[in-house]
C-alpha cells in the first residue's frame, strides 16, 4: 500500500515532469548539456565526514523535494542534502541527470545524531514516502533518477535496512525492488534544489521544516 504522502506525488507529478522550476527553465536556456563521460571517481565511497557525533544515511524514493522535507522535520536530523549518487559522471548537473543517461538517483543524505534518532525511524520515513515495487519511477516521474535505494555506510545500517526491507514487503503484494547498495560519491544538487519546498518550492508557498510538524507536504510547493 502507497502512503498518503505517496498518493499525493504521484497526483502531482505531472507538474513535476512538464513544468520544471522556473530557474531549471532559466537556466536550461544558457547552458549547454556537457558531454556525458563515464569517470571512476563517481564510483568511490562517499569519504565526506559528518559533524562530530553524527551519522550519514542516505535514501532515493523519486524526487528528492518532498523527501528532503520530510527529514527535516524529524527530532535528532541536524542536516539534510539533496544530491545525486551512483552515476556514472562526475560533476553531474540537473539537466544531466535529467537527461536519464548518466544512472544518478536522486538523493536525501542526512546527518544524524544517533543518541536522538534511530536509523530505524529513518528506514520507516522512508518506505511511508514512496511506492518501493515500482522500478525506475514514482508515479508519472519516470527515469533512473527516481529509483527506490538504500545506501548505506556502516555494516549495522545494511544489517537495519535488509531487515526493514523484508519487514515492508509482508504488508506488499507486488515485489520491492529498493536496492541496497554501499554510499558512493554524493553530488550535492543546486543550490535551488536545497530546502527546495521550506524556501517556497515551485509557486512560492513556504512549507514549515518545524521538528515534528505534521502539516501535509505538499510536493511541489
Amino acid at each position: 500500500m502507497v502512503s498518503s504522502t505517496a498518493q499525493e506525488e504521484s497526483n502531482l507529478s505531472d507538474t513535476h515532469a512538464t513544468d520544471p522550476s522556473p530557474i531549471t527553465q532559466e537556466e536550461s536556456k544558457s547552458v549547454e548539456t556537457p558531454e556525458i563521460v563515464p569517470s571512476p571517481i563517481a564510483q568511490e565511497p562517499d569519504n565526506d565526514v559528518p559533524a562530530p557525533g553524527n551519522q550519514f544515511a542516505e535514501f532515493a524514493a523519486g524526487c528528492f523535494w518532498g523527501l528532503e522535507l520530510a527529514f527535516q522535520r524529524i527530532p535528532g536530523i541536524t542536516v539534510t542534502e539533496s544530491g545525486y549518487t551512483h552515476g556514472i559522471s562526475h560533476n553531474p548537473t540537473y539537466e544531466v541527470v535529467c537527461t536519464n543517461k548518466t544512472n544518478h538517483a536522486e538523493v536525501v543524505r542526512v546527518q544524524y545524531d544517533p543518541n536522538e534518532c534511530s536509523y530505524e525511524t529513518l528506514l520507516d520515513l522512508f518506505w511511508s514516502r514512496h511506492d518501493p515495487t515500482t522500478l525506475n519511477r514514482q508515479g508519472e516521474l519516470v527515469g533512473a533518477q527516481y529509483r527506490s535505494g538504500v545506501y548505506f555506510y556502516t555494516a549495522e545500517q545494511e544489517k537495519l535496512a535488509r531487515e526493514s526491507l523484508e519487514n515492508q514487503q509482508k504488508k506488499l503484494e507486488s515485489k520491492i525492488v529498493t536496492e541496497i547498495l554501499p554510499a558512493k560519491k554524493f553530488y550535492k544538487a543546486e543550490e535551488y534544489h536545497q530546502h527546495y519546498l521550506a524556501k517556497g518550492g515551485m509557486y512560492g508557498n513556504a512549507q514549515s521544516p518545524a521538528k515534528s510538524c505534521k502539516d501535509p507536504i505538499r510536493c511541489y510547493g
